[in-house]
């Protein structure tokens, strides 16, 4: 589970919201618009992540060793908005965003008129990122529906059906960059009370760490992140093999509808970018959708 961190160090939520600022602020075409971004970091960082020349030589995809896991976090989250989008111009009118970290898709889609947004996390991500959207310097279009649930402690349906959510209408609900942080108890428990909450035709999309084949320097690379993750006390806990995984959805009614990897993201948001930005692992994610019995 993504968490915060303190006054020395950024948490994995903050470290995600810091390179997704900049690369908004900075980046060429940005593959996700996300003003918000800079809003929700405290004011040191928002001076940090405002220099160009900081972003320049430090930030840039040919400087920051991070940059191919941030392309994974930046292309499944624009993935699952278009997904979302597709779901909407379908009529549905219902989000959720699990593990919503700070997400700010319901800050600033207000566009997608009717779509209720209800984001799901852990208490203190939440009561953090609350604190920051009323700090912030401009006025958020809407706002989400904050659910907390600590997905290793507390049931997801309990807390939604408390909740405006409405089980028995169709609704879409995205999984993004948050399943490693689980085990896989969490997970497959997690998973059951989702397919549970949702009407038929419904959609979830999501992404997971897979036993995809890894080069010796990807392997270099992860094993720096796992390391780095587990010295913040939020160590990686799930690897999938890829049939395990679909195999666990199958169970829960949930049927395949769409699989991408990270030439699949690569194709569809970085192709000839002139930063040269790229996912540089292996990327799983699912589109799946409850079948009426």
């Amino acid at each position: 589970m993504a968490k915060t961190g303190d006054a020395t160090r950024l948490g994995t939520a903050e470290g995600a919201l810091l390179g997704r600022a900049a690369h908004a602020l900075h980046a060429p075409d940005p593959v996700l618009d996300d003003p918000w971004a800079v809003e929700l970091l405290l004011p040191r960082e928002q001076r940090s992540v405002r220099d160009a020349e900081v972003y320049r030589q430090t930030q840039a995809p040919d400087r920051s060793p991070t940059s191919r896991i941030l392309a994974i976090s930046l292309g499944s989250l624009r993935y699952a908005e278009d997904e979302v989008e597709r779901c909407w111009k379908d009529g549905i009118r219902q989000y959720v965003i699990l593990g919503a970290g700070f997400d700010t898709f319901g800050l600033r889609r207000a566009d997608l008129d009717g779509l209720r947004v209800y984001e799901v996390d852990h208490p203190d991500v939440q009561a953090l990122k609350r604190e920051r959207v009323a700090a912030a310097s401009i006025v958020p279009e809407r706002l989400p529906e904050y659910v907390p649930v600590d997905f290793e402690a507390t049931a997801l349906g309990e807390a939604l059906r408390a909740s405006p959510f409405d089980p028995g209408e169709r609704s879409v609900f995205s999984w993004m960059n948050t399943l490693p942080y689980l085990t896989p108890e969490a997970t497959a428990a997690t998973l059951a009370e989702i397919a549970g909450l949702m009407a038929p035709g419904s959609r979830l999309v999501l992404n997971y760490h897979s036993t995809a084949p890894l080069t010796d320097e990807q392997r270099e690379f992860l094993d720096d992140l796992k390391r780095s993750v587990a010295s913040q006390g939020e160590p990686f806990q799930s690897r999938w093999e890829p049939a395990e995984f679909e195999s666990l959805l199958a169970r829960n009614g949930l049927a395949i509808a769409e699989r991408a990897d990270d030439g699949d993201l690569s194709e569809r948001y970085f192709a000839g970018r002139s930063d040269g930005m790229l996912p540089g692992v292996p990327a799983s994610l699912i589109t799946a959708e409850r079948r009426a019995e």
